[in-house]
């Protein structure tokens, strides 16, 4: 029985990105080079657990950090990701872009 195969590209697992430095996180890059773009969202106020909801976007980690701690609320990190695939070799290898939207004042 043939069992089809494919790879996945820039899942590798990195021995160093588990001991990175406080504060800091390693930017991954998809099978195209594109870089992740991070937005952050805090928590809606009174949101029922078991589905998340937004209730505004703060422009980067410190802010959201900071936001939480005021309000006690949870804050949310969310990348954009489009799957790719390569069948240029023998092997099929699928990967993954990072989606280039810029982030909406709100």
């Amino acid at each position: 029985m043939a069992v089809g195969a494919t790879e996945a590209v820039g899942q590798e697992k990195d021995p160093e990105a588990g001991r990175s430095s406080r504060g800091t996180r390693k930017v991954r890059a998809g099978l195209t080079g594109g870089v992740e773009v991070q937005r952050f969202f805090l928590a809606k106020t009174g949101g029922n657990n078991s589905v998340l909801e937004f209730s505004k976007e703060v422009p980067g980690e410190p802010e959201a950090m900071v936001e939480s701690l005021k309000t006690g609320l949870s804050y949310f990190v969310v990348s954009e990701w489009r799957g790719v695939a390569d069948f240029s070799g023998r092997k099929p290898q699928l990967g993954r872009e990072a989606v280039r939207n810029t982030p909406k004042p709100g």
